[in-house]
């Protein structure tokens, strides 16, 4: 049977400052992040248009600075673009069943009174 070794120094959570600017480097990128957010949250339609204009934002950094998030900004415009159209169609039936009355609420078809 064989013993336990005991820990070293390297198994003790010690990171040399070479990798901690490795994983700093390495964060998620904050702008996917909102990309998404403002997709999902969708505000009427000005979030899909926030989260979809900050997606493609987000991709462009990404491929200059090398932060991870790629598939979340991908997913952000992917999910504003669904939400963008599904407020469209919301205000498109709210404008049919509230607009275009053509004058009837005001009491003109009473008979002539």
């Amino acid at each position: 049977m064989s013993r336990p070794q005991p820990a070293t120094r390297d198994e003790s959570g010690y990171a040399p400052p070479a990798a901690q600017r490795t994983t700093q480097a390495q964060r998620t990128s904050r702008m996917a992040i909102w990309s998404l957010v403002l997709s999902v949250i969708t505000l009427g339609g000005l979030g899909s248009l926030a989260g979809i204009w900050l997606g493609i934002a987000a991709r462009r950094r990404i491929a200059e600075t090398g932060e991870r998030g790629r598939g979340l900004a991908v997913a952000g415009i992917i999910v504003g673009v669904v939400t963008l159209v599904l407020a469209i169609g919301y205000w498109a039936v709210i404008a049919m069943h509230t607009g275009g009355a053509g004058g009837a609420g005001g009491g003109a078809g009473g008979g002539g009174y």
